[in-house]
């Protein structure tokens, strides 16, 4: 039976908006252990922290956090193919207007975000005779984070703002994006395939900007399946059989972390096909493999439900937006607000174990988003639109 009316694609996919803001939050859970470093050191596995708020519920996000990042690089995929890709092979959108475009949404916000950690790991510093968790806070490497390049491999090691490591590998898939598109290369799908194994190599080698390659070009390969299902004229129902099972997956991960006897039988096993591994090496070795399969299932699946729902129902309101909107300064606010915290409860002279209070980890992170919420209508928002006045003639912006 065929629809009654072919789906319209939506000019804006706000539940990927909603989706991002989600994954923001994520992201400010699993960096609360920061908190609780002993001297304020990174240590490894340090979100095994069983004391941690309602540690029972969300541990999986104090353990597996880091995977949002991987969601925010896959929606980059999708969104800049869906985009720009088209644009920019075309012509229509120059090398110029699309630096602007990209550093009038991020540079605002970054800049700020790295003077004030810049200022406020100094007090640390004096005060308490140590930087708090990330330590590479000098000359060298404020330099690279003025240019986005603190993660291109020329880094030493983490620095000031900590999270703006995925900004900066964002830039660098930027400039290879543009190009990609400029020589006409991004409807070859041999190539963008190609790079998802590519990333996940130079990943390998602890270099992060593998991580971001793998799934900024994983999400232009959705966005190029969703492209397929629309001309297929059946979006109703491949997204009958897309939607349950990416509810099944979601079950399973979360079956699979409360109830690890496939991690068990991983490591009770794995040592006929690789003997002499060590219990630590079985188990790296398993989560290695688990977040894989995670960024190429879960995912991508999710990704892909959303913008077939939203394609079939009709675009959803703008107010589901309103939490993607302020998932960037969700993103670059919370360290500096740890570092301030920390400075205040040290001058009170307040133990930091209430910060091991539900309420006070709830209390932080509503700020956090009040806060962000507040930083994108009044900076954000009227800081990139200026930048855009000031160096785009309006009929380019309305042509963007």
């Amino acid at each position: 039976m065929m629809e009654a009316r072919p789906p319209v694609v939506p000019t804006y996919f706000h539940s990927l908006d909603a989706f991002r803001g989600i994954a923001a939050i994520i992201v400010v859970l699993f960096h609360w252990q920061m908190f609780f470093y002993p001297n304020d050191v990174f240590i490894p596995r340090g979100e095994r922290n069983i004391t941690m708020p309602l540690y029972p519920v969300l541990s999986i996000f104090y353990t597996h956090g880091m995977v949002s990042v991987d969601i925010f690089f896959q929606l980059s995929g999708f969104i800049f193919f869906w985009l720009y890709a088209d644009s920019i092979a075309k012509g229509k959108t120059d090398f110029r207007k699309f630096s602007i475009y990209r550093i009038s949404r991020l540079y605002p916000l970054h800049i700020v975000t790295l003077i004030a950690v810049g200022i406020l790991q100094a007090i640390m510093l004096r005060r308490m005779g140590h930087y708090f968790v990330i330590q590479y806070n000098d000359a060298y490497h404020f330099f690279l984070n003025l240019f986005f390049m603190q993660n291109w491999g020329l880094e030493v090691g983490p620095s000031f703002n900590a999270p703006s490591w995925s900004i900066s590998v964002e830039v660098f898939i930027y400039l290879l994006f543009f190009l990609i598109c400029k020589m006409k290369w991004h409807t070859n799908k041999a190539l963008l395939i190609l790079l998802i194994p590519a990333g996940a190599l130079t990943q390998h080698f602890s270099l992060l900007i593998g991580k971001g390659v793998f799934s900024f070009f994983l999400g232009a390969m959705l966005y190029y399946v969703y492209v397929y299902l629309l001309q297929q004229q059946k979006a109703r129902q491949y997204f009958r059989v897309l939607a349950p099972l990416t509810l099944a997956l979601w079950v399973l991960v979360v079956v699979f972390y409360y109830y690890p006897f496939i991690e068990q039988a991983w490591i009770h096993n794995i040592g006929r096909f690789r003997p002499g591994l060590t219990e630590e090496q079985s188990t790296a070795a398993y989560g290695t493999v688990r977040n894989l399969v995670f960024r190429v299932t879960v995912a991508p699946c999710t990704i892909l439900s959303l913008v077939l729902w939203e394609t079939i129902r009709g675009q959803l309101h703008s107010r589901w937006s309103m939490l993607g909107n302020c998932s960037y300064a969700i993103y670059l606010l919370h360290f500096p607000l740890q570092i301030t915290t920390v400075l205040i409860m040290q001058q009170l002279h307040l133990d930091r174990r209430l910060l091991l209070l539900p309420w006070v980890m709830i209390a932080f992170i509503s700020v956090v988003v009040l806060l962000a919420g507040l930083v994108y209508y009044y900076f954000e928002q009227p800081a990139q639109d200026k930048i855009r006045q000031a160096t785009l003639s309006r009929k380019g912006m309305l042509a963007s």
